[in-house]
């Protein structure tokens, strides 16, 4: 592995044969680096931090350290992140808080510049955060999910797979997947049709989901009302996923 001169790295830090440490960097001593990682100058990696193969940190971003956390106590927790994971500069990311607990970031996630993401949140595989974007602790953004700059998600709020939120918006409730969503106070504006198409999602089963929406947010049928309507007459694995989602809310779901 390439190390610069500059960088201060733990002899017992985990390293591969490939990759590069750059200038100025700081590796603790329970951390571990997958094959083909870059890190560019100024990366701060503390204790706990896992990191997959091909990913790239770029200058500034620090990952592990300790939870934000009034009182908090030394614990041995971690950060998880997979393979070809980009963090773009000055990325920081919260070890978990709680002995033995992790902050777990995927695979092909696209970081983008100045983006906090709070302890003990789970991401998925390839999730977009744009720049600005805040996590508060316990956050849950699932697969595909994508969030506009400065978007700020309230801790134990879900993003659900596929869900494209506006910059700039309060994520203040959960939002189902397969939703695009904008406005202060995070609102239904429809299903993500950009994200989905992309995605490669047949036309079936985007019409399916459209259904479904409908049947959610127009119809006026209370929600436990809708969802068993969904089940019944639209009963795709897409729109099933949607209704489980919706009954596991613990801080309800955004509304039209």
């Amino acid at each position: 592995m390439e190390i610069h001169p500059t960088a201060v790295v733990h002899k017992k830090a985990r390293l591969p044969a490939q990759g590069t440490i750059g200038p100025l960097c700081v590796v603790e001593e329970d951390v571990e680096v997958g094959e083909g990682t870059r890190l560019e100058s100024h990366v701060v990696l503390h204790n706990g931090v896992r990191l997959g193969r091909d990913c790239h940190l770029h200058a500034g971003v620090i990952l592990g350290h300790l939870p934000m956390v009034r009182g908090e106590r030394i614990e041995r927790s971690y950060v998880t992140v997979g393979d070809r994971t980009v963090f773009f500069p000055h990325v920081t990311v919260e070890r978990a808080h709680g002995e033995g607990e992790t902050t777990r970031i995927g695979s092909d996630c696209f970081i983008m510049t100045e983006v906090h993401i709070g302890h003990n949140s789970v991401l998925g595989n390839h999730v977009t955060l744009a720049s600005g974007v805040a996590l508060g602790g316990h956050s849950v953004d699932e697969d595909y999910a994508f969030l506009g700059g400065g978007a700020v998600q309230h801790q134990h709020v879900r993003v659900g797979r596929l869900a494209m939120v506006g910059g700039n918006v309060r994520i203040i409730q959960d939002v189902p997947p397969y939703l695009l969503t904008a406005d202060f106070d995070v609102a239904a504006k429809g299903l993500n049709l950009v994200g989905l198409r992309r995605y490669g999602m047949a036309a079936e089963k985007i019409a399916a989901l459209k259904r479904a929406y409908m049947i959610l947010y127009r119809s006026k049928l209370p929600l436990r009302e809708a969802l068993a309507k969904i089940e019944k007459e639209v009963a795709t694995e897409e729109a099933l996923y949607l209704v489980e989602f919706i009954r596991q809310s613990k801080r309800g779901i955004c509304r039209e």
